[in-house]
Parts: structure tokens; C-alpha cells; sequence
């Protein structure tokens, strides 16, 4: 399933130079989520991308996928997603190239098994993935509030209904929205802890 339509990106974080981020109105990113068939962390089945425009998201885009791979039964217990829902949805290398201009900025996903899942995909498909900068919103949340995540109960669901966030967890679109409404308030909150995260090359 798709919503929204891709805008050309506008300049990013890591563009605007080590000066950093003045105000909250300058922050532009994009957040990213993939859920898998299985273990094998390139079995994509599901995409999520929000993008975010001077700290607005101004559309999110959800894609299904067809990793031509088993479906392991917990991964479908955990996202609901099986081998019927994705056919006649497109392999991933039919649209690496769509979620490569997205990526093409300051990313930021829940942890970093995201960015190691699309890496590997990326690679079986024999394109490279480009990035400026990759932010973990679990890093940024442990960094923002240290007194409540900084050793435990960073996970994308706690952090969410802490702050208010409302979301269908597992769903990719879904998790990429939260991930980037947690950056959006932390940074809102302690701009000056976040900044260095934001504009380090990762």
C-alpha cells in the first residue's frame, strides 16, 4: 500500500554544516522501518518511510514487499504480515531505487537493525546505499530523557506511550512516523543534547 507522493529533498541536517541547528523549524530528515519475512535480516516484507519538512512529517509512504522467502510464524505473530498479504507486491529490488532517493539525507530508525536490513538488501540487489548521517531515535531518546531510558525501556512502544504518541506498532509506516515524532519532541525539548547526534557522521 502506498500514501503520499515523494518530494525532492530539501537541504538536510548534515548540509546545514557542523554549526548545527538553530531552531526546531530547520529540522528536516527522514525516518525509515522494515519489517522482515524471518530472521534473515534482508527478508524485508514491509517498508515504512516519514518524512519530515522543518519539523512537520509531511507524508509517510508504506510499501509492502515480496522478499520470495519463507515467513517464519513469529515474525507474522509480531507484524501480522504473511506470505498471502505480500503477493503481487514488488521485490525489493524493484523499488531500491525510490527508497534510495529518500535515503539520501539525515536517517533516522529505531536502533540500527533498520539500517543493517536495508544494507543487505541493498547489497543482494548490487546497489549501494548512501547515507549523510544515520540517527538511532533510541540513542536521541536515552540522550533527551536519561533519567528514564538511559539504561533501559528505550523500546519503540514504551518511549511512544510515555510521550503520547499514539501508533499501530509493527506496521513500518507506523514506526517510522513514531521514531521521527520522538525525535521531533526530544530535540524540541534539549536542543543542545540532540544537536551532536544529529549532525555526527555515522
Amino acid at each position: 500500500m502506498e500514501m503520499g507522493k515523494a518530494e525532492k529533498p530539501q537541504v538536510s541536517l548534515a548540509q546545514k554544516g557542523k554549526k548545527g541547528i538553530s531552531t526546531l523549524e530547520e529540522l528536516n530528515f527522514t525516518a525509515v522501518d522494515v519489517e522482515t519475512a524471518n530472521s534473515d535480516v534482508s527478508s524485508i516484507c514491509q517498508v515504512g518511510i516519514a518524512v519530515v519538512r522543518s519539523s512537520r512529517i509531511t507524508h509517510v509512504w508504506t510499501q509492502l514487499v515480496d522478499p520470495r522467502d519463507f515467513f517464519d510464524p513469529y515474525n507474522t505473530a509480531v507484524h501480522g504480515i504473511d506470505y498471502d498479504m505480500v503477493r503481487g507486491s514488488p521485490r525489493f529490488y524493484e523499488i531500491c531505487e525510490r527508497i534510495s532517493e529518500y535515503l539520501r539525507e539525515t536517517v533516522v530508525s529505531h536502533t540500527f537493525f533498520d539500517q543493517r536490513a536495508l544494507s543487505k538488501a541493498f547489497t543482494q540487489c548490487g546497489k549501494p546505499l548512501r547515507w549523510e548521517t544515520w540517527v538511532d531515535s533510541a540513542q536521541v531518546a536515552r540522550r533527551a530523557w536519561p533519567e528514564k531510558y538511559a539504561l533501559r525501556g528505550y523500546s519503540l512502544a514504551n518511549i511512544a506511550s510515555d510521550l503520547g504518541i499514539r501508533f499501530r506498532h509493527h506496521d513500518a509506516g507506523e514506526d517510522a512516523r513514531a521514531a521521527a515524532q520522538i525525535v521531533l519532541k526530544a530535540y524540541k525539548e534539549t536542543p543542545s543534547g540532540i544537536n551532536p547526534l544529529l549532525n555526527a557522521d555515522t
